[in-house]
């Protein structure tokens, strides 16, 4: 495998992982008896599952900056590579809308919604998260001249976003900004992955990703991975250390969901396992055949996986059919054929959208087209 290609599949590689972390790991909650969710056992595996989205924000904006450095001048102005990475972050705002839906039923969600209903549309989820933040690079990348200046800028929109997320929290701006919007800042509205915190790791993952480039161009990869492993390090212990000084510059907030010192020690984490993973030479040839496609199709797997695990507006899932009441090697058990499953749908649309191009656009017009007819015109 070629040496540019090796260092660039690392991504696939940690976003691969991160993929089979999430698909288990909602597996295992959908089904898990509600009485083991109290064990010290089940604690600690929470708080390990806890980092899968940060990882899988890191890597998006790792990515991110690879592809924009790639087509720099186009991507800094209204360009056909610029429409079409918008309509990529359309597409993110519409799966992650469209897996909130309170009814299968535009009729219904018109006339019947309540204001609980609406909260769950307009919650802020990982796509939504992902997607906003995009816009806001986009929005840095039309005023920024250089590279080194956007990255400089992202990285002191991270440092702002870190720093101002337990003030952010204390705030309601549902009265400020709408319902709609509000939920993008905290959970004070319901919401999962507001931008405060969450967004800082995907722009630490891009200013990342921009000096990882800067050091390959000059070749100074190997300095750069140990300036990295320090710097990762050092955010692991500075996030520690600076939770024992008895002096806090906040009032009370949440530490485990805004705390700066928490967000240091989760991306030093974050980025010493982005390291491992790099440094690593050579994975078994099956292994790395399938996390680079799970890495690939994670956009595919996430709303497919939770509407097996969670259900829809239109369908019930395993949540709904099993219930939380399965012992421990059963909920893994449940686990590992979901995953299963996803790497089969995996292979198959993979074979088929490079082998046969016209039935896969097919496929995916007559299952969107089934999907908006059914929601116009179903009346409950």
């Amino acid at each position: 495998m070629h040496t540019e290609t090796k260092r660039i599949q690392f991504l696939d590689f940690l976003r691969g992982f991160a993929v089979i972390f999430m698909v288990m790991g909602h597996s295992i909650d959908s089904v898990l008896s509600r009485e083991l969710r109290s064990t010290q056992g089940f604690i600690l595996y929470d708080a390990v599952r806890g980092f899968t989205a940060p990882i899988f924000l890191f890597v998006s904006g790792f990515a991110y900056i690879i592809a924009t450095e790639r087509r720099w001048d186009d991507l800094r102005r209204f360009s056909a590579p610029t429409a079409k990475r918008a309509l990529k972050v359309l597409l993110l705002f519409v799966i992650g809308y469209a897996l909130h839906f309170p009814f299968f039923s535009f009729g219904k969600l018109v006339t019947e919604a309540t204001a609980e209903h609406l909260a769950q549309f307009f919650q802020a989820d990982i796509l939504h998260c992902v997607g906003a933040s995009l816009l806001l690079l986009q929005l840095a990348l039309f005023i920024t001249p250089t590279r080194r200046a956007f990255a400089m800028t992202v990285l002191a929109l991270t440092a702002f976003i870190v720093l101002a997320s337990p003030i952010v929290w204390r705030i309601d701006f549902a009265p400020i900004l709408s319902p709609a919007l509000s939920p993008y800042m905290n959970q004070m509205q319901v919401s999962i992955f507001p931008l405060f915190p969450f967004a800082a790791f995907l722009f630490t993952g891009v200013a990342a990703g921009h000096f990882f480039l800067e050091a390959r161009e000059t070749n100074r990869e190997r300095e750069f991975s140990r300036r990295w492993g320090v710097l990762a390090i050092v955010s692991l212990a500075a996030g520690i250390l600076f939770d024992l000084v008895p002096v806090s510059l906040y009032p009370p907030h949440d530490y485990w969901k805004t705390s700066p010192n928490w967000f240091l020690v989760r991306i030093g984490i974050v980025m010493i396992l982005a390291l491992g993973v790099h440094s690593v030479r050579r994975l078994p040839a099956t292994l790395e055949k399938n996390l680079v496609l799970l890495g690939q199709a994670s956009l595919l797997i996430y709303p497919v996986h939770l509407i097996i695990v969670y259900g829809s507006a239109a369908n019930g899932g395993l949540m709904q059919l099993v219930g939380q009441t399965l012992a421990a090697h059963q909920a893994v058990g449940v686990g590992v054929l979901v995953l299963v499953s996803m790497v089969g749908l995996t292979y198959a649309w993979n074979y088929i959208r490079t082998h046969h191009f016209i039935p896969a656009r097919l496929i995916q017009v007559g299952i969107a087209s089934t999907l908006l007819y059914s929601f116009f015109t179903r009346p409950w």
